[in-house]
């Protein structure tokens, strides 16, 4: 047994089933962890073609007083219910094209390939809180709103009815103080550009959480007509940062691949010699910082964490060197066994975690041509460039943060989110690579003040999820709290199980085993206890 075992097309079980405790589970510990990701891959005798396209399924792990129970579910949006319907694939996703159905008339499927066809509702990458409402979302425009301790599937959410947007990240913000909701779309065309989206608290008894949004500031593209993808953005106390990447969509592209009969993985294109231009706006005043800033190229999926230190912008992330990672996610090669499979994972680049400092009062006095960074803690600079643009290029260092020899690989980041996102941090939590061949099955904590990995948590045949943490009450230090993990067994006879761990210690203090499959998706969250009031 070995990877292959993790991109299987799960059964769901929609009724709560009873774990089996080892350890000493944290009385305290109250709510659920949700997890979403891609969950069905044989559709009749159709196979999906690219991970990303697996039909969502949803699944979370309830505990109160030291008891936990887990459940799952597939979304049951339109794309899930017309593919069980036709008893095939019926969506183009990112690797894998709807065809016109067989059984119309040559006419009709004929016309099919010019009518423009809905984004998909297969919503199953990650979780979107909005107040008390939860919505499962991917990066269409479209979500789903969920019932978050039943998994039972809501009503279609279109993002465009309220603010002007085709696509959108599934990787939300959330103000610390304010309780404000902040995600970022793009709206294409003449005047393409990446909209701010913000969604205020919403009032107590509001029945719709999403009808206050508002486009806070609109960044304009720089190439029209082939925009940056993006997954994730940055967020501090003041601004909001989002990294404009050289994978860029191809607009003509785009709009006739159905005609074509392609999927979106054929209108991407990385360039290697583009750099990457960041951009930060106030989120109070809705102002672009004028100064531009770049970097080398590279590709990054996901964001660390981003915080704001004398006068700087410091902006953590996983970085690759190129985009070499969406093309190592078609269901073919992940289902490989044994050594061919093995031969995959070692071709693919490795993830690292950079960190980029932006001085922000960059003026027509600032020295050109030296290092304008002077925190004693990182080897990061920006140099304003000689040119007369204004342009000032930053640049990492890549064993800033850890040495690529202690963690080989680092992806799905997570900190103590409701204390320190946006705000200077110590520790950052996430997934590496035990041994280079396999996907990441390691957990990993660093210390990104003193620059190395403080703990780690292996056990072979087993696949962890991204870490959550969530603080313990009372917490004094940012460590404070315990880490949870749904783990995924690939051996028949060893159970899946929700993995606690001490995060002060990074040691397990307990995990809870089901005796069905546990999915191994791409994000959740954490839900703490509903209020019924």
């Amino acid at each position: 047994m070995g990877t292959e075992q993790i991109y299987k097309t799960y059964t769901e079980h929609p009724d709560p089933v009873k774990a089996v405790i080892k350890g000493n589970f944290p009385k305290w510990l109250s709510g659920g962890l949700v997890r979403n990701g891609p969950g069905m891959f044989d559709i009749g005798e159709d196979k999906i073609n690219h991970w990303f396209d697996g039909l969502g399924i949803m699944h979370r792990f309830s505990f109160k007083d030291g008891e936990v129970t887990y459940r799952s579910k597939y979304l049951r949006g339109d794309t899930y219910e017309r593919c069980m319907k036709e008893n095939r694939i019926a969506f183009t996703g990112f690797g894998s094209v709807h065809y016109p159905d067989p059984c119309k008339n040559i006419f009709r499927r004929f016309l099919s390939y010019f009518r423009m066809e809905e984004p998909t509702d297969n919503c199953n990458v990650n979780f979107i809180n909005v107040g008390d409402d939860y919505f499962v979302c991917t990066e269409t425009k479209m979500m789903r709103k969920i019932d978050i301790e039943t998994l039972d599937t809501k009503e279609k959410i279109d993002v465009s009815n309220y603010v002007t947007v085709q696509v959108s990240t599934a990787h939300p913000h959330y103000g610390l103080e304010d309780g404000a909701t902040f995600n970022m779309g793009s709206q294409f065309g003449k005047e393409t550009s990446y909209n701010i989206i913000k969604v205020p608290r919403p009032d107590k008894g509001q029945n719709d959480s999403l009808e206050k949004a508002e486009i806070l500031y609109k960044i304009p593209a720089t190439y029209p007509r082939s925009p940056s993808y993006y997954h994730s953005f940055g967020i501090t106390d003041n601004y909001i940062v989002f990294v404009e990447q050289p994978l860029t969509m191809n607009l003509l592209r785009l709009f006739t691949a159905r005609i074509r009969g392609v999927g979106m993985n054929t209108c991407f294109d990385f360039s290697s010699t583009t750099p990457v231009r960041f951009h930060l706006v106030n989120r109070e005043t809705a102002e672009h910082v004028s100064t531009k800033y770049l970097a080398d190229s590279f590709f990054v999926f996901h964001h660390i964490n981003a915080y704001e230190d004398d006068g700087n912008v410091v902006v953590d992330l996983c970085a690759y060197t190129d985009d070499t990672i969406m093309n190592s996610l078609y269901m073919a090669d992940l289902r490989k066994s044994g050594e061919e499979g093995a031969k995959k994972w070692r071709e693919t680049p490795n993830v690292f975690p950079r960190r980029y400092v932006f001085p922000i009062n960059v003026t027509e006095d600032t020295p050109k041509g030296e290092n304008l960074v002077k925190l004693d803690y990182t080897d990061a600079t920006a140099v304003l460039k000689e040119e007369e643009d204004g342009s000032v290029y930053v640049h990492c260092v890549h064993d800033d943060l850890v040495s690529q020899e202690e963690v080989p690989g680092y992806e799905a980041p997570n900190v103590n989110y409701w204390k320190y996102s946006g705000r200077k941090y110590q520790f950052a939590y996430g997934l590496c690579v035990h041994d280079k061949g396999t996907v990441m099955n390691k957990l990993v904590k660093l210390d990104v003040r003193n620059k190395k990995a403080v703990g780690l948590w292996h056990e072979k045949d087993m696949y962890p999820s991204e870490p959550i943490f969530i603080a313990s009450p009372d917490s004094k230090s940012e460590d404070d709290g315990v880490i949870v993990s749904a783990v995924t067994s690939v051996l028949p006879d060893k159970p899946g199980f929700l993995l606690v761990m001490d995060a002060k210690t990074f040691t397990e203090v307990a995990r809870a085993e089901v005796p069905i499959d546990v999915p191994w998706g791409i994000h959740g969250t954490y839900a703490p206890p509903q209020n019924k009031e």
